[in-house]
């Protein structure tokens, strides 16, 4: 991953913001943070740095500019930029879901006489529980996501 924090110059940034700016205003009457990557935000972003010769840009490339707009809302007045730096985050997130199993247990059992005769006292004995055994196998075929969200972000201090 490129660190893009070290790519330009002060004065690139500047033009890089204007242009930025101008775009945004014609196309959606100006920068929302509310609205960073989605639709046609990142499609912005790339007409605009694509003649600085970034191209393929990955998601977190996206977010070098979406936080050098919201650094410098006068950048015109200001006498330096202030460029992003690239951090690095864990992000815990919870997920509630449904999961659809199938497990093979291993129960030993004790008794007189073969297969037939182990499966009849197996199915008659109240005593028996199947889920005390081993886990042996365990297949999970398909799960429903019922709530997700992010619990939290911590950023790692290096």
């Amino acid at each position: 991953m490129r660190d893009l924090s070290k790519q330009f110059s002060d004065k690139m940034l500047r033009s890089v913001l204007k242009q930025l700016e101008d775009a945004f205003h014609y196309e959606y009457n100006g920068y929302s943070m509310h609205q960073r990557y989605e639709e046609g935000y990142c499609d912005i972003v790339d007409d605009v740095v694509k003649y600085y010769g970034l191209h393929d840009m990955e998601w977190e490339e996206y977010g070098f500019f979406f936080e050098l707009i919201e650094l410098n809302p006068n950048y015109q007045n200001e006498e330096t930029i202030k460029v992003p730096k690239l951090g690095e985050f864990f992000v815990y997130h919870e997920v509630s879901e449904r999961q659809y199993v199938d497990y093979t247990y291993r129960n030993k059992v004790y008794s007189y006489g073969g297969d037939s005769m182990v499966r009849d006292q197996v199915n008659n004995d109240e005593n028996y529980y199947y889920y005390e055994g081993d886990i042996v196998n365990e297949n999970t075929y398909d799960s429903d996501v019922i709530e997700s969200s992010i619990a939290e972000v911590r950023e790692i201090k290096k």
